[in-house]
């Protein structure tokens, strides 16, 4: 009878043994690390997006990664991720690892603001193998409604028109109200696209505002070139009347002068008057 006390004692010390070497072997939450980079700083719905992960290990002992991937909380039973058991990649201890770039497709449905996402990485620790699943703390990451992407284009349409009108310089105080008018309208908009939760309805106004914009650095483009082309007809109107004036100027001072030469009396020209001739006697020679 004594001896299965023994045993039972035995068998205890056993298990009490294997957990405490599971426990040691297990990998902590702060014996590892990791860094995102994603491909776009603004991520918006419907994007296919890539990260690089940087795995930085502060273990003592080295890792066997088979797997790693993001989970995200739009669908938590989905993992994007390879499976790397068939080309585990061996980390040393106290190492670091920059997985291959993995791509994600945000949803077309995927609501706007904050979003939260973990990254899970599966392996083995130490030379004896000990399996270890390990998670990251809580991640964030930003998701923009597809209409701020539409605004994102727009924005560069309107920074490159404003540019050329600055550059240009404009002349026509019409030009030049319909410029200041277009630069109100990007503020607003821009102050509605900015604000720290943009709302979908937030982000179809801006959209708006940012059209506007751009519809009056192109009136204002108009307005100058009628300005220029209606100085340019001035001008000519101007240079044909000075040379109709020059014209009515000339034919006035010819037809003076003809007129003149008309009324002149033509000078009297003395004729000669026939005188007899003049005849010496002659007187002949003895």
């Amino acid at each position: 009878m004594k001896a299965l006390p023994i045993k039972l004692m035995a068998v205890s010390i056993s298990i009490i043994c294997v957990l405490s070497i599971g426990f040691v072997s297990a990998l902590e939450p702060d014996e590892a690390s990791v860094s995102m980079f994603w491909s776009a700083q603004k991520i918006y719905q419907s994007d296919v997006v890539s990260v690089k992960i940087t795995f930085t290990s502060n273990c003592a002992e080295q890792l066997t990664i088979v797997g790693i991937g993001l989970q995200f909380d739009w669908d938590p039973d989905r993992f994007y991720g390879p499976n790397l058991s068939d080309n585990p990649v061996v980390i040393p201890a106290y190492g670091t690892h920059i997985f291959d770039a993995i791509a994600i497709q945000i949803p077309a449905n995927a609501s706007t603001g904050t979003h939260s996402y973990i990254v899970g990485v599966d392996g083995a620790q130490g030379y004896s193998l000990t399996e270890f699943s390990w998670d990251s703390p809580e991640l964030t990451m930003q998701v923009i409604a597809a209409t701020g992407k539409i605004y994102g284009v727009l924005v560069s349409q309107f920074e490159s028109s404003l540019s050329d009108a600055i550059s240009a310089n404009y002349e026509s105080a019409e030009a030049q109200s319909l410029v200041q008018q277009a630069q109100d309208e990007y503020d607003l908009s821009s102050s509605l696209a900015n604000s720290p939760s943009v709302t979908d309805e937030q982000w179809s106004e801006a959209l708006l505002h940012v059209q506007k914009a751009i519809t009056y650095l192109e009136q204002a483009s108009e307005a100058e070139q009628n300005d220029e082309l209606a100085g340019e007809q001035q001008t000519l109107l101007l240079y044909l009347a000075i040379a109709a004036i020059a014209v009515i100027i000339a034919l006035s001072i010819i037809i003076v002068i003809i007129r003149k030469r008309r009324k002149q009396p033509e000078p009297v020209v003395d004729q000669p008057v026939d005188q007899p001739l003049e005849t010496e006697d002659y007187t002949p020679e003895e």
